[in-house]
């Protein structure tokens, strides 16, 4: 597995940084980069090119405006902004666009969940799933925390909705924090061999970049975290998580995760 993290879109120091770090790549925003001017875009392809340093992965799937389940699905704003983002996603280099979007899959009290399954669905089967195919980028379904969105809460309910697009450029997810935040199952996750392309990771509670300050019981739950994901066949594992001071904690958490053996 390859380890990155969170980078951003605008502050190119820290895809430097984290290369010097000794990062494997790169993750992006993939709303900016669709919503990028030509010029903008390609700046930033040449600062990558130069930098010899992979973007692999890329999370902020759609903006809030952009709904997918209840009565304001606008079906062809969806399929543009994604035939732009995944196209561009292509000429990257990315291998997985991370879909969280918690906005833009909830609804309202008057709509029903059984409705709200149907639409996600058709979104998958006739509108995400054939874009990223024609393109060759996976999205990766991430379950939210319960309090973040009316859907798709453990690793499982990803990878249902994915197995409906038939797993067809369309995967699951899972992310540390979310998990332990709805008391999903950790270990569980090794059991989805192959249909789990990518990872997020934080410390569990307080969702903070890995650190040495903490308990011996986390570093137990990311051991089991590792382990898990290995079974399973994940790719990536990105650190998604919140700091005051990036270019302070990544090396630190760097060296935490490798120490706990997550790059052997």
């Amino acid at each position: 597995m390859k380890l990155g993290a969170c980078l951003g879109w605008g502050d190119f120091s820290k895809y430097e940084f984290a290369k010097k770090c000794g990062l494997d790549y790169g993750e992006t925003d993939f709303t900016d980069v669709a919503l990028a001017s030509e010029e903008e875009f390609n700046e930033f392809c040449e600062n990558i090119e130069k930098l010899q340093f992979p973007v692999l992965a890329a999370n902020h799937f759609l903006p809030g405006h952009l709904k997918l389940v209840g009565k304001e699905v606008d079906k062809k704003a969806l399929a543009e902004f994604l035939e732009k983002g995944l196209k561009r996603a292509s000429v990257l280099g990315i291998q997985s666009v991370v879909f969280g979007s918690g906005a833009a899959r909830s609804f309202k009290e008057d709509y029903s969940i059984e409705e709200a399954n149907k639409d996600m669905v058709v979104f998958l089967k006739e509108i995400a799933s054939p874009i990223a195919s024609k393109y060759d980028v996976n999205i990766v379904i991430e379950p939210l925390s319960i309090g973040e969105t009316s859907m798709i809460h453990t690793v499982k309910d990803g990878v249902d909705f994915a197995q409906k697009a038939d797993f067809n450029h369309v995967y699951g997810l899972a992310d540390l924090f979310h998990v332990c935040n709805n008391k999903d199952d950790i270990d569980g996750i090794g059991d989805f061999v192959g249909k789990i392309k990518h990872a997020h990771i934080a410390e569990p509670e307080t969702r903070i970049f890995p650190n040495k300050n903490a308990d011996e019981s986390v570093y137990d739950i990311y051991k089991r975290f590792f382990v898990a994901l290995k079974k399973s066949g994940c790719e990536t594992l990105t650190i998604e998580a919140r700091t005051d001071d990036f270019f302070k904690d990544l090396p630190e958490a760097i060296e935490v995760l490798d120490g706990l053996g997550f790059r052997d």
